[in-house]
């Protein structure tokens, strides 16, 4: 199942409703601060929420403060934003309110809907008996609003509706019975889908989400072995490939063959080494690459190594059983527009491989005409390539949703796009403005 469109509602400096269209690699752009990184913040929280994990606003690599800083700062001030995800059998849309006696965002709403119905689910106070109780029906559009307790929606839902199908067991859905076997037997339904990828009930299961930071991990001469953890700024790649060299010898030497083949194309190095100062996996170890000469400890190449590696070891030793999004904020940072393109190249490569879909905030021109260049060699479909522009207009930001034909010519780019770029030609060329 795929996710194919994510919208946004009344966030900071989104005012109506915008949709942005994801395809296996999405590219943002636009000016600083025209709400690029507010976005991957928010498809990670929702992607997140619906495989089954809490919202929480504020995980690395992201910062979004309490629910003053989150809802757009309009007049009248807005009382709730709504973020939203669409698959090829659901369309998710969560509206988000201050919490009670709080200052963070707390789900108040929930609309699951289905091509040929939906439901609906709202937090009410006053319910005392059972967590949930159904509110209101009509079979005839598949129709049903479901009242809930707050802590009922703290996770994924989806989950929760699995119940539905044997309701008339359970005591946790207040209601008639007959409305509640109306409910069972659409939900029923549902599950019965006949192609797995098209099932609404199974996009928790294999959706993982990984997102990494604009500014990652300085590097170290000596790397002393703690503790294994995830870290959006590349802190546990080192660690991770130890291991990987140390325990997981066939792995290791695919991994290691993946990124040399990048490393040389991109420029960046010809050789990768683990090398071990101890026979445990508690002992220090070094990192070693090879450039030009003999191998180098990774503190004395360029920059560009070490902050390109923790993305290459994320994207490239991902789940292929999982349908992995890959968030990257500015990867070309500290690299030479020659190692930008390859890694455009990279992710295009990985895109059209399927399960593995990137969503690419960048400033790089290098990025987006190598993703160009690899729809013309057919080494991915136009289809599957989306830039999304972030345009200011006064104190808000429109989305405009760019596709490319055959050819890689942009369609429904609007007139402003790119504008900055064409007058620094003009004028390089002599021309005034």
């Amino acid at each position: 199942m795929n996710i194919t469109q994510f919208t946004m509602e009344e966030v900071r400096c989104f005012g109506e409703r915008q949709t942005l269209e994801i395809r296996p690699l999405t590219f943002l752009v636009g000016e600083n601060s025209t709400g690029k990184t507010t976005a991957l913040a928010c498809f990670h929280v929702l992607a997140n929420y619906v495989g089954g994990e809490r919202v929480d606003f504020n995980t690395d690599p992201y910062s979004m403060g309490i629910f003053k800083d989150i809802v757009r700062n309009s007049r009248p001030k807005a009382k709730a934003f709504k973020l939203g995800l669409t698959t090829d059998a659901l369309k998710w849309t969560i509206e988000f309110s201050e919490k009670t006696e709080g200052i963070e965002p707390a789900i108040s709403a929930i609309n699951l809907k289905f091509s040929d119905g939906e439901i609906v689910f709202k937090i009410r106070d006053n319910i005392t008996e059972s967590p949930t109780r159904l509110a209101s029906f009509d079979k005839k559009r598949n129709y049903y609003e479901i009242d809930c307790i707050p802590d009922f929606l703290a996770f994924s839902p989806i989950y929760s509706v699995f119940r539905f199908s044997q309701v008339e067991s359970n005591h946790f859905l207040e209601g008639n019975t007959e409305e509640k076997k109306a409910l069972a037997n659409y939900v029923e339904t549902l599950q019965n889908l006949e192609k797995r990828r098209s099932n609404p009930w199974h996009i928790g299961h294999y959706l993982s989400v990984f997102s990494t930071s604009p500014i990652r991990s300085r590097p170290k001469r000596t790397y002393d072995p703690t503790r294994e953890f995830d870290d959006p700024e590349g802190g546990d790649v080192p660690m991770l490939l130890m291991r990987i060299n140390m325990t997981q010898q066939k792995q290791w030497e695919a991994l290691k063959g993946q990124l040399v083949e990048f490393g040389k194309s991109s420029g960046l190095f010809q050789n990768i080494e683990v090398k071990n100062l101890g026979r445990s996996l508690g002992a220090p170890f070094q990192l070693k690459f090879k450039v030009r000469g003999p191998n180098a400890n990774i503190v004395d190449v360029g920059y560009g190594v070490s902050q390109i590696l923790p993305i290459l070891v994320h994207i490239l030793g991902s789940n292929p059983h999982e349908m992995n999004f890959s968030l990257l904020q500015q990867p070309e940072v500290h690299l030479h527009p020659k190692a930008q393109a390859e890694l455009s190249s990279l992710l295009a490569r990985l895109a059209n491989e399927g399960n593995r879909a990137f969503i690419v905030e960048t400033h790089s021109d290098y990025m987006l005409d190598r993703a160009r260049i690899e729809i013309i060699r057919g080494n991915i479909r136009p289809e599957d390539v989306s830039l999304i522009y972030f345009e200011p207009k006064g104190r808000i930001v429109k989305v405009h949703n760019i596709s490319f034909d055959k050819m890689a010519n942009m369609v429904g780019d609007p007139p402003h796009y790119g504008e900055f770029f064409l007058k620094e030609s003009k004028r390089l060329l002599g021309f005034k403005d």
